[in-house]
């Protein structure tokens, strides 16, 4: 027996649109919350113990708000996608280290979000290799 696997085929770029979309919902957010209190962002990051707080707040800022907006537009699309893995990667080691938490209950919730760190960023590796398709700046 035939199975098509590929029903969606012909909804593949409206999908990409959605998928951008979806996946950038949340780096728009706190990308914007940075802009808005950056003070507050900076002190999470001394609780968290980034590396160079002032410094990493930049960064991430640039990263997730600036960055989250030209992948929405679909605007440099796999390099942009590229960079948001290991920054995907780098916040989960720094924001989420769950193999530094002693209570059974912190390390569980740490350990959850760190690997959503790693699936969101199997999400950026997938819009690296399918680009940002014809509803997009780069598909003009």
């Amino acid at each position: 027996m035939y199975l098509r696997y590929n029903l969606f085929e012909g909804q593949r770029d409206a999908l990409i649109l959605v998928a951008r979309i979806m996946i950038l919902i949340l780096y728009g957010y706190f990308g914007f919350t940075y802009v808005t209190d950056h003070s507050s962002f900076v002190s999470y990051l001394r609780s968290v113990d980034a590396p160079i707080p002032q410094v990493t707040s930049i960064v991430a800022t640039l990263v997730e708000f600036f960055g989250g907006i030209a992948l929405l537009l679909g605007f440099w699309t796999r390099p942009i996608a590229a960079i948001f893995v290991v920054y995907t990667i780098g916040t989960g080691i720094i924001g989420h280290a769950f193999w530094h938490a002693v209570d059974p209950a912190a390390h569980h919730a740490l350990f959850v979000h760190f690997f959503k760190n790693v699936s969101i960023s199997g999400g950026f590796l997938f819009l690296c290799l399918l680009g940002p398709g014809k509803y997009s700046l780069d598909g003009r």
